[in-house]
């Protein structure tokens, strides 16, 4: 009787932690989507007014038919859509090969890609700044692409490298036999069967450089400016728009975590096993 009850009161304070750490981690969106909804009036006060009937979808309306917030979104699309796409034709290449081919070095240059994403984003801020200025890159498309598939890509190739070990090396095998070649078996064999892990990947890299704010504020001004740093220009100097940040922000967030909450068993999984087997 002991042990069920001590049991019990284990499974009741995990799940109160759970629903306090939850209620933690949303209350901030939720209360961004509810100024994004209400008036600011509305909120702003000892006992916020909550009635459905104020809900407003004016300022949705209005940002998303703002050829200066249109932009920045279609910026960011671009930019994560390509460095995405760069990030899993280039990764899978890299995470084949580390994971069907034993050679020296190996176990160092995966450590390698890991320290690549402990090195501090600031540390780099100014020499990647006079790097693109240099090349004629600064304040453009290309050059956020290519400076986000920099940072990216050893993630996706460390997560990749998991999914790929996990294929049994007798169809590839078989395949030999066949008289595939080694791209063959990589393009028609390796990454069909990897394609759940491959689309984790792909998400995460999206989110990443979807998301971005720091290297986009840094490396852009006007043209190539991207969604976090329009979404961040509503904090003026002496006041804010509460109303627009709250619904930029709603807008910046949602394909984040859609996405996030479709691929999250194939995200955890890749981390997991590129920590344990790489």
């Amino acid at each position: 009787m002991s042990r069920a009850r001590t049991r019990l009161a284990r499974t009741v304070v995990h799940r109160v932690l759970v629903a306090l750490l939850l209620v933690y981690l949303l209350a901030p969106f939720a209360w961004m989507l509810l100024y994004s909804l209400y008036p600011a009036t509305a909120l702003q006060t000892l006992t916020p007014d909550l009635d459905p009937s104020q809900i407003r979808l004016d300022s949705y309306a209005a940002l998303l038919s703002d050829p200066s917030f249109l932009t920045p979104m279609a910026n960011s699309a671009v930019v994560g859509l390509a460095t995405t796409v760069l990030c899993m034709v280039l990764g899978s290449g890299c995470a084949y090969v580390i994971a069907r081919y034993r050679f020296r070095g190996r176990s160092v240059l995966l450590l390698g890609m890991l320290t690549v994403q402990a090195v501090p984003v600031i540390v780099l801020a100014v020499p990647l700044f006079i790097l693109l200025r240099a090349f004629g890159q600064y304040d453009t498309l290309l050059g956020l692409v290519i400076t986000y598939t920099a940072f990216i890509l050893p993630l996706v190739v460390w997560m990749m490298v998991g999914f790929f070990e996990e294929l049994p090396p007798s169809l590839e095998r078989a395949a030999v036999v066949d008289g595939c070649n080694r791209l063959q078996i990589m393009t028609r064999i390796a990454v069909p069967l990897a394609a759940p892990g491959l689309a984790a990947a792909a998400v995460l890299a999206f989110i990443t450089a979807w998301s971005d704010f720091f290297l986009a504020k840094v490396l852009t001004i006007t043209s190539a400016t991207t969604l976090p740093v329009r979404t961040a220009a509503f904090q003026g100097l002496f006041a804010m728009d509460y109303t627009s940040a709250a619904t930029a922000g709603v807008i910046t967030a949602a394909p984040v975590l859609l996405l996030a909450l479709v691929a999250q068993k194939w995200i955890i999984r890749g981390l997991v096993e590129g920590a344990v087997k790489g």
